[in-house]
């Protein structure tokens, strides 16, 4: 291919509508949310109690379950990367809806315990995986001046799907008896399905990585016709070849193309996991702050239930509590997020913030006792904060790491917290069995991972000091080579002098 054909290639024609199919596509990421949070956060509540009668199981062993479905939603972050910059987000979210539905629909086929952590743990993991991150990189490629707003509506699918879906699933399962959990496990996989409307309405702009790839292969397809088309113009002349081939038979010339450069697909997932961005100190700490707040991030949801439950909350009233987390997490991700776009706020102090108080009403959630509505202050401030802290993660991370190592980072920031909330959930599930002989057995459990978080938060006001020290210690360096520099310099000034 010629530098030209190169370069027209490269430049892709960038449309950003900022409004008109834009809002389709927020419709889109909102509902993909709203089923894939709203599934993962309410199942804790609607199949925790069903799954370990019907399995004679303790919570360690099925809490698992849901643990291991955020873990992998989280973990294969990179892989989703990989296929949406090679496909594009239309054909990976339809792929997703598909694979999660799938993995769903099969757990209903066999009661088995390690049976559901393949199916849906690992294959609605790996489905859910390929729906989230189309969901949010479509949003971006539509939005330049409104990208902030679009996304706030689009990551609210997370808490009203919460809100929504808890209630209802519960309703039929737990509470008015409709369905036993193994046909509510085919409503679920029914309700995944509809992810194949969303995914099929997120139409391909130019600037979208599969779209540059198909342009890139079209220009090279179509400048190899061309160089073949000019060198047999060229060769008009008759050739001799010693294969006893005569005068009149003219030998095409050879004619050699070199292909485009391409990487395994093995080695584009080690690429979105860089792991050089630990050298960072300030980064690295950041890192282990947020795998310290997942441990406890998940269990709140999943254990709201079971909580009220050993605190005599009255059943009906129960499902109020999860719900309450949902609703109050869609005005943290609005409010919190707002106030994290003002420039007279400190955003590392408010994302700090949201994870001591975040802490503290985990660490409070035992001692509620048998009212409703003391769970209910729990789960609010615990939803709101919380959300908050969703909404300032990836702005936080751009302050830290820079805008172009954003992607990258939070690669590597997915890994520390998928690991996290496979631990999380099924520690709580244990220590809550061996404590049952307590009067609150989630009370030691809660108040361990409330005390994680709240050190989560703590530990980030050394940030602003790692941050001076990277930045004087690269001054440093910067003059040392500088003085480097003008002494060689000198001493070449004389070396010519003498």
């Amino acid at each position: 291919m010629t530098n030209n054909d190169k370069k027209i290639v490269s430049i892709g024609e960038s449309v950003v509508p900022d409004g008109g199919w834009g809002w389709i596509i927020v419709f889109s990421s909102f509902m993909i949310h709203f089923i894939m949070d709203g599934i993962t956060y309410s199942m804790g509540q609607v199949f925790l109690e069903p799954m370990r009668k019907e399995l004679s199981l303790d919570r360690a062993s099925v809490s698992s379950i849901f643990g291991i479905l955020p873990a992998v939603t989280l973990g294969a972050g990179p892989i989703a990367t990989v296929l949406t910059n090679m496909y594009g987000c239309r054909p990976v979210a339809i792929a997703g809806s598909c694979i999660a539905a799938f993995g769903f629909f099969l757990a209903r086929l066999w009661t088995n315990i390690w049976f559901y952590y393949i199916t849906i743990g690992v294959i609605g993991g790996i489905g859910f995986a390929l729906m989230y991150l189309p969901a949010i990189v479509s949003v971006s490629l539509y939005f330049e001046q409104k990208r902030a707003f679009a996304m706030g509506i689009a990551v609210c699918g997370s808490g009203v799907g919460t809100f929504v879906l808890s209630y209802i699933m519960n309703r039929i399962v737990n509470i008015s008896s409709w369905l036993n959990y193994k046909n509510a496990l085919i409503v679920e996989a029914s309700i995944i399905l509809f992810g194949l409307l969303c995914g099929s309405l997120m139409v391909p702009l130019p600037q979208e990585p599969s779209e540059q790839r198909r342009l890139e292969r079209k220009a090279h397809a179509k400048a190899k016709q061309k160089q073949i088309a000019q060198s047999l113009i060229s060769e008009n002349v008759p050739v001799t070849s010693n294969n006893n081939a005569t005068d009149d038979e003219p030998m095409l010339p050879v004619v050699t193309i070199e292909k485009l450069p391409t990487k395994s697909f093995f080695n584009q997932i080690i690429e979105q996991i860089d792991l050089n961005l630990l050298k960072n100190a300030a980064f690295t700490l950041f890192a282990i702050s947020n795998f310290l707040a997942s441990l406890g991030f998940n269990v709140v949801y999943n254990y709201a239930d079971d909580l009220a439950n050993d605190s005599k909350v009255i059943k009906d009233q129960r499902t109020y509590i999860v719900m309450s987390i949902g609703l109050s997490n869609i005005f943290g991700r609005f409010i919190i997020g707002y106030l994290g776009d003002q420039k007279c706020m400190n955003r590392l102090l408010l994302f700090i913030l949201t994870l001591i108080i975040s802490g503290v009403a985990t660490m409070i959630a035992p001692l509620c006792g048998s009212s409703i509505i003391p769970h209910i202050g729990y789960a609010s401030f615990f939803g709101f904060f919380s959300g908050g802290y969703v909404a300032l993660t990836a702005i936080v991370l751009v302050d830290i790491v820079g805008i172009n190592k954003l992607s990258d980072a939070f690669g590597v920031l997915l890994l520390f917290i998928g690991v996290a909330t496979a631990i999380g959930t099924p520690t709580v599930g244990a220590m809550r069995d061996a404590f049952s002989h307590f009067t609150r057995p989630f009370l030691w459990p809660y108040f361990i991972f409330g005390s994680c978080t709240v050190v989560s938060g703590i530990m980030l006001f050394a940030i602003p000091f790692l941050q001076r020290k990277k930045s004087n210690d690269n001054q440093t360096e910067t003059n040392f080579d500088t003085f480097n520099s003008g002494k060689d310099l000198s001493f070449q000034e004389e070396q010519q002098n003498i």
